[in-house]
C-alpha cells in the first residue's frame, strides 16, 4: 500500500512538473511560434490582432509593450478534451512599415494529445486579422 501511494505521488509530481504555465510562453524567445508578415501599419495590425482574438474561445490575460513588441498573453480554458493551453501573440514592427505577428502556444500538459496547437491558433488569428484588414 505504501508503495502504491509513493508511485501515485511520483506520477502526480512528474505531471505537475511537466505543465506549461504563463511564464513558459512569456519567457520563450521572441521569434518562437508561427509568424506572418502583414503589410499594414503596426498600430492597425495590433488593433486587428486584438479584435480577431475576441472571436476565439480564449481569455486575454495581459497586454503590454515589451522591448520585443506588443505582447498579448492568453489562456484557453480546460475543456472535456483538453487541459487547456497558454499562449502569447507578439506584434513586432518590421521593415518598411510592416508588422510581423508571432503566435506561440503550449499545451498545459506535455502529455496532452488533444487541444489546440500554435498552428491552429495562428491560422485562426491570421485569418481574422486578414478579414479585418480587408474590410479596412
Amino acid at each position: 500500500m505504501k508503495s502504491l501511494k509513493s508511485i501515485s505521488v511520483l506520477i502526480f509530481t512528474l505531471f505537475i512538473m511537466s505543465c506549461a504555465s504563463m511564464s513558459t510562453v512569456t519567457n520563450a524567445p521572441a521569434d518562437a511560434g508561427v509568424f506572418r508578415v502583414f503589410n499594414e501599419d503596426h498600430e492597425l495590425v495590433k488593433a486587428a490582432v486584438l479584435a480577431s482574438m475576441q472571436n476565439l474561445n480564449i481569455n486575454i490575460k495581459e497586454t503590454n509593450e515589451t522591448p520585443n513588441g506588443f505582447a498579448i498573453m492568453f489562456t484557453k480554458p480546460v475543456s472535456a478534451l483538453s487541459w487547456g493551453e497558454v499562449g502569447r501573440v507578439l506584434v513586432v514592427k518590421y521593415k518598411n512599415n510592416k508588422s510581423k505577428v508571432f503566435v506561440h502556444s503550449e499545451k498545459r500538459s506535455k502529455y496532452q494529445i488533444t487541444g489546440v496547437d500554435s498552428q491552429r491558433f495562428a491560422h485562426s488569428i491570421f485569418s481574422g486579422v486578414q478579414e479585418i484588414l480587408k474590410k479596412g
